[in-house]
């Protein structure tokens, strides 16, 4: 993050679906169908040991859970109550992100909302809905369904005095998108969570404007965004000038827009969309490689010299393979979730590296192979590489992508089992990890807004509830993506939490 001027961050390898790098000094961003299971089909596992959805899933969960909705709800009232729209603060106020909002996190938010359908869950979920589709419908360029990377959730006052923004609306009336940040771009795996969010809080609702909303937003990506190169599907999105295209598919994002589409063939009725999904799951099931039994990241195309022919075999990250399971349900691609559980372990304990407390280690599972074997420093920030740090939001998608399949097999842990311990594990960071961060502003309206950043200033605000969200990773550690995870507090990894201990596919409704 500069720390003399507004300006944009270059943003030259978008290859993801969301990009942070959050550190006490910097912020650097380099950003980067589902198969209708039917009697006889070959989904996986046919879920016959998952519990129920909306259900803690273990008694040891019970009160994590109850502590992490009331993080989601602390930080939701973080600058506004009662039910006007608003978005919540992705991290927590170190990070140094001031109130970003990442349009990813508050579709998240949202799902996790829906999975305890209580009346004021279901109003916050709507909440956030309301603000997605306020920025959908308020872009000071667009009115074509798109929604930026990210947007305030409260007031934001950059270098210099300016730009200053009093919430996700400005004073012109427009939706307050981050473009100092550099997170002006659109990309294939953003919208299509918004827009399965806003699929979620039509399904809670039957309010016509979600749906509206969802529709518009695969629109978009339908219209915008079909990869012209050898594998097909659905490139990345487009860079923050909002028009210059991406070369490079990524298998998450199309991962996303299969479900996506999928949903809208059963709630509009239209099955166009089994066509367009078509295109997001040929794609995805071209990037499986069966020898290792896991999915590659997607294609090449984010430097001028790379190929988007090309398959990007440089780095092997986890979410492709327990998103891929959760969307696509297929036995064929089960073993995904045997290989991320198997190469991508960690243990996280006190040491040189470690950012952990001494006492209990926390163990899960990292971003990626090269996660375990960098070094140096991390990205965005002045701590060397922890190849041993969990990715706590990983854990989460893997206990989600074990209890969907729910296989018990004759020798070793079932799956229920494997979810249960994964889940436990966050709890310990839960209970160990983050204390003393916050977020909002303090009761003072001059004093709480901010500190200056370029005088190693971060932003004051009241304490968060202990014991309750779930920091990014238990130490900083680098994705192999060009950037990094920090121990900070954050909405994402909160969410996945709560999904994963009440069995909820977020790709499902």
């Amino acid at each position: 993050m500069p720390t003399d001027q507004p300006a944009p961050l270059p943003r030259p390898a978008l290859r993801r679906r969301h990009v942070l790098a959050l550190s006490a000094t910097a912020a650097t961003v380099a950003a980067t169908g589902v198969q209708v299971a039917t009697p006889g089909s070959a989904l996986a596992g046919g879920g016959h040991d998952r519990p129920r959805p909306g259900r803690v899933i273990d008694r040891h969960l019970e009160a994590p859970v109850e502590r992490a909705y009331h993080y989601l709800d602390f930080v939701q009232d973080a600058y506004q109550r009662g039910d006007t729209p608003r978005l919540l603060q992705s991290y927590n106020n170190e990070s140094q992100l001031m109130t970003t909002a990442f349009i990813y996190d508050n579709a998240l938010a949202a799902i996790a909302y829906l999975a305890r359908p209580t009346r004021d869950n279901v109003r916050r979920a709507r909440i956030i809905g309301d603000a997605l589709l306020f920025a959908q419908g308020n872009d000071e360029a667009y009115a074509d369904g798109r929604l930026r990377q990210a947007y305030a959730a409260g007031p934001m006052l950059f270098y210099g005095g300016s730009p200053e923004f009093p919430g996700l609306v400005r004073a012109d009336g427009k939706a307050a998108f981050l473009w100092p940040y550099g997170f002006s771009g659109s990309s294939v795996g953003d919208v299509s969570w918004a827009a399965l969010a806003l699929t979620h809080v039509y399904a809670h609702t039957r309010v016509r404007e979600y749906l509206d909303g969802a529709v518009a937003a695969a629109r978009w990506v339908v219209d915008n965004t079909v990869s012209p190169y050898r594998y097909g599907g659905y490139h990345g999105g487009v860079q923050g000038d909002g028009v210059t295209h991406q070369r490079w598919c990524s298998t998450e994002h199309n991962i996303d827009a299969y479900a996506l589409f999928t949903l809208l063939v059963r709630y509009t009725g239209d099955r166009a969309w089994h066509r367009h999904a078509k295109v997001a799951g040929d794609f995805v099931r071209s990037m499986w490689n069966p020898v290792d039994g896991h999915f590659w990241t997607g294609t090449q195309g984010a430097g001028p010299a790379d190929d988007p022919d090309e398959i990007n075999r440089a780095v092997r990250p986890e979410d492709p393979n327990t998103w891929g399971y959760l969307a696509l349900r297929e036995r064929t691609h089960a073993r995904g979730l045997d290989w991320t559980a198997r190469e991508l372990a960690v243990t996280d304990a006190a040491g040189p590296n470690s950012e952990m407390p001494p006492g209990r280690p926390v163990s899960g599972v990292t971003f990626s192979d090269l996660s375990k074997v960098l070094t140096g420093t991390v990205p965005g920030g002045d701590r060397p590489n922890n190849r041993d740090a969990v990715w706590l939001e990983g854990n989460g998608h893997l206990a989600a992508a074990l209890l969907e399949r729910g296989d018990r097999p004759r020798r070793g842990p079932d799956d229920r089992t494997r979810a249960v311990h994964y889940l436990r594990q966050t709890v310990v960071a839960q209970e160990r990890l983050g204390g003393g961060q916050t977020v909002g502003l303090t009761d003072d309206p001059n004093g709480g807004r901010l500190s200056d950043p370029a005088a190693g200033g971060t932003w004051t605000g009241r304490r968060l509830p202990a014991r309750s969200g779930i920091v990014s990773a238990t130490s900083a550690f680098d994705t192999g993506f060009g950037f990094a995870y920090f121990q900070r507090q954050h909405v994402g990894a909160t969410a996945w939490f709560l999904m994963g201990a009440q069995s909820v596919n977020p790709y499902r409704i």
